[in-house]
């Protein structure tokens, strides 16, 4: 595999894979330019549904069954949403669709999908996923360009100005705490902060510690940025990435900026592709994964923000250039840690992301579940090793243990306190001495807090 690096400053050359430069994994350990990581995108499935526009990208998991879904906007003249089954990532399928509610952007909370059409006419929708065979639309809001929910339930549309929601009470008909300004383009919210993507006026963060009166912390500006698009902070929440939709030739198409201090950010790095333009990005633990429309797909290592690296790419569009199409929405928060992208020519492509060995990370994912769960392991069957996926909404001492038939514990995968989130962790069909174990069938369980729940699993030779 050739891995690729654009620059961020004067100390990189710029490269791209559609007739650029490419530069050799060994030509880069010479030069000192990148240090290898052994993580790798795997593409597991494709599906496309012909004649859709296909637009935004969220994930659901059903908390009676585990079963993981994607839900795809469509923005085409049908419109509304689909829903595929992609508990098996090597072999989705649509399970079911809605088109009596527009679909430019998508998000879900709880069992229910929010969407809206992209402008600031008409009403969004509201449909209860509950059994995602059979959404069924509940009721409506006043639409908008963009939307997001914050993990404590609050709806926060963005363009024309600035409108908060509250989804607790009364999901099927929110209501309205808070609205400001007359612009705006997209949000992000985690914890206490909304980080407000204001188009060419700036990005604007808020304390919303009092949600129905957000306080303005400031605003970041730069004449290198055109138009404050979408964006994500890191995990600690000491760094924000921006990205600039508009951006062309020697403009940045993200930029990197320190808040640690949010009285005065500071830009510590930025990056360009000359030959596309980017759309949105999500951060997850130590990588972003970045939408770059005819780009493709990409994930960047941000765990040193001042120094983001390109990890891997795949192209999921045939088109090139600065121009709008291609891979549009991306879902990187599922608990199985499969990320989703919706490309606007040719669907859903679903990845892993990974060591090549298939160990995953036991650290938490930036999504607040509102829900324990514990989902079915992936593959089953399985040989020899194999994922489980869990979240938990409140911090908790987690124990995940595997059982063989006679309901003896064999391994502890997990015994500690943990964080809020989703986590996914391999089993190598090992016990707790290191023995390889035989076919047959197995158990595992866990424990948090009040929470139990167990599954059945198969390992095959």
């Amino acid at each position: 595999m050739k891995y690729k690096l654009y620059a961020n400053d004067s100390r990189h050359p710029a490269v791209h894979r559609k007739g650029l430069i490419y530069i050799t994994i060994v030509a880069f350990i010479l030069c000192g330019i990148l240090t290898l990581n052994a993580q790798t995108l795997t593409l597991r499935s494709q599906l496309n549904f012909p004649g859709t526009f296909h637009t935004d990208v969220w994930g659901y998991v059903d908390p009676n069954t585990g079963n993981e879904y994607a839900i795809l906007g469509d923005a085409s003249s049908s419109s509304g949403f689909a829903v595929v089954d992609v508990t098996d990532p090597d072999n989705p399928f649509q399970v079911s669709s809605v088109t009596s509610v527009p679909g430019f952007d998508v998000k879900v909370w709880d069992h229910y999908v929010y969407t809206v059409n992209g402008g600031g006419n008409g009403m969004g929708g509201i449909v209860d996923i509950a059994d995602p065979n059979n959404p069924q639309p509940v009721g409506n809001f006043p639409s908008s360009h963009n939307i997001f929910i914050s993990d404590d339930g609050y709806l926060f549309l963005e363009s024309p100005g600035i409108r908060i929601y509250d989804l607790n009470t009364t999901p099927e008909n929110p209501s309205i705490v808070w609205s400001g300004g007359s612009e705006g383009h997209d949000a992000t919210v985690i914890g206490d902060r909304f980080y407000d993507f204001h188009g060419i006026t700036g990005t604007n963060i808020y304390d919303i510690s009092t949600i129905s009166n957000p306080q303005l912390l400031v605003t970041i500006q730069d004449p290198t940025i055109t138009y404050h698009h979408s964006g994500w902070p890191t995990e600690d929440g000491q760094f924000l990435y921006i990205c600039d939709e508009l951006a062309h030739g020697s403009q940045p198409d993200i930029t990197v900026w320190d808040i640690s201090n949010i009285n005065n950010p500071q830009k510590v790095d930025q990056f360009v592709d000359p030959n596309a333009i980017v759309h949105n990005l999500q951060i997850v633990g130590n990588y972003a994964y970045v939408s770059y429309y005819t780009a493709g797909f990409r994930v960047f290592d941000v765990s040193q923000p001042s120094q983001t690296t390109l990890v891997d790419e795949y192209d999921t569009n045939q088109s090139s250039g600065e121009s709008f199409g291609g891979a549009f929405g991306v879902y990187a928060l599922s608990p199985s840690g499969n990320i989703f992208v919706n490309d606007w020519d040719n669907g859903l492509f679903v990845f892993s992301f990974g060591s090549p060995t298939g160990t995953n990370t036991n650290s938490p994912s930036h999504h607040q579940p509102q829900k324990f769960l514990l989902s079915q392991n992936y593959p089953n069957p399985f040989n020899p090793s194999t994922t489980i996926a869990y979240q938990i909404p409140s911090e908790s001492h987690v124990t995940l243990t595997i059982y063989n038939a006679l309901g003896q514990p064999i391994r502890t995968l997990v015994n500690e306190q943990k964080s809020v989130g989703g986590y996914t962790i391999n089993w190598d069909g090992k016990d707790n001495r290191g023995r390889p174990l035989g076919t047959g069938f197995y158990f595992y369980q866990i424990k948090a807090g009040e929470f139990t729940d167990s599954k059945k699993m198969l390992k095959v030779e």
